[in-house]
């Protein structure tokens, strides 16, 4: 095992302008890095002004913002999720860039390119343009995007129909700041994906016989794994979408319904394990040169065996000898070095992942109390 120094400032999310300044407003700091009071605020920003404004446009107006499911989910769940995330993924993202060097992964010689490599993704994560063009991004797609007519507590008509104050703050603050929130977790993802696919380029040193039949990298599916609350807040809003624009497709295609969810969630999975896929050749590689090494042992081993116990003493007991434990032994690892993955995912990973996206939708129906008339209809249309 490898010891003393292990990447010990490695961070995916502990830098950039938003973190610089989130950490000089003291919404996250020393001692531990934790998110809830940045959330909170974040959250407090993009909503409670929504609430005043409409508030002051009477009470209908109120009734119909209560009632835009979309919107609240956006900004109390999803938003607050995207933020108090943090740590929690930083913190697996870090143990996985660790353990490349603590389980001996990387070899003593290429430790300096992988720290390199290592550096090069906080120079990313720190390079102000990147957020400052995010922040562009944000700012144009809402001076382009359209007002939703069907939000009309958002709208005024007098004499013309208008975005009223409550509008104009969720089409150029609220709805803005969620999607910058998102996007800057897509640009993490990426980086870390581009982080994922230099590491593979190094001769790592993979083990068929490892237990997690991936070599040593099955530790990758977990970290992997630990972005689910990012596709959980991703698809809040999809699945209020999707409620509030299709609710009548409920009682006659449950299929149609449920389909964007799930073709969401299909997307998701495949985009967090995509960058496991960088690493199938030195697998592949690993199982190639594993296979016909450990075949030759066994076969070695197992003859040895046979000559001793079977052909020059054969009426000696073999069960209480230690070669037969050494052959028990053998033969584990040649059956986890055959089932040795060439892709290193995990199910439960995969399935904590695809939860999160239908996590959403399956609320929603429970709440509409429409969850098991939905599962009975669908088992009639797949029967």
């Amino acid at each position: 095992m490898a010891s003393s120094r292990l990447l010990p400032d490695f961070s995916l999310v502990r830098g950039g302008p938003l973190f610089e300044l989130e950490r000089g407003l003291h919404l996250i700091g020393p001692p531990r890095f934790k998110a809830w009071r940045a959330a909170l605020c974040f959250t407090l920003v993009s909503w409670a002004p929504l609430a005043l404004l409409t508030l002051l446009q009477g009470a209908g107006a109120m009734r119909l913002f209560l009632a835009d499911y979309q919107v609240h989910a956006m900004l109390l769940l999803s938003l607050p999720v995207l933020v108090a995330a943090e740590p929690y993924i930083d913190s697996r993202v870090g143990a996985a860039a660790r353990q490349f060097l603590r389980a001996a992964l990387v070899e003593e010689k290429d430790r300096a390119s992988y720290e390199a490599m290592a550096r090069g993704l906080t120079r990313w994560r720190d390079a102000p343009l990147v957020e400052l063009l995010l922040l562009g991004l944000v700012i144009a797609l809402a001076l382009i995007s359209t007002p939703d007519p069907a939000r009309q507590w958002s709208m005024v008509a007098d004499p013309t129909p208008r975005l009223s104050l409550a509008g104009g703050w969720y089409e150029y603050v609220s709805e803005p700041l969620a999607r910058f929130l998102v996007f800057r977790w897509i640009w993490r993802a990426f980086g870390w994906g581009v982080f994922l696919l230099r590491v593979s380029r190094l001769p790592l040193r993979l083990v068929p016989t490892h237990p997690d039949l991936a070599g040593g990298l099955g530790f990758l599916a977990i970290c992997q794994a630990s972005f689910a609350p990012v596709v959980f807040a991703v698809a809040v809003p999809v699945a209020a979408y999707s409620f509030r624009t299709n609710a009548s497709a409920i009682t006659e295609s449950p299929l149609d319904y449920v389909m964007p969810q799930v073709l969401y969630t299909v997307l998701a999975c495949l985009a967090v394990f995509a960058p496991l896929a960088f690493f199938s050749r030195q697998l592949v590689h690993a199982k190639r040169q594993g296979d016909p090494w450990f075949s030759a042992v066994a076969a070695h081993h197992s003859r040895r065996f046979e000559d001793k116990w079977f052909r020059r003493n054969p009426g000696v007991d073999p069960l209480s000898s230690e070669d037969f434990s050494s052959l028990a032994d053998l033969g584990t690892s040649f059956v986890v070095a055959r089932r040795m993955k060439l892709f290193p995912w995990d199910q439960r990973s995969l399935i904590a992942v695809a939860a999160a996206g239908l996590a959403p939708l399956a609320i929603l129906l429970v709440l509409d109390r429409q969850f098991l008339a939905v599962v009975s209809q669908l088992k009639k249309s797949l029967s």
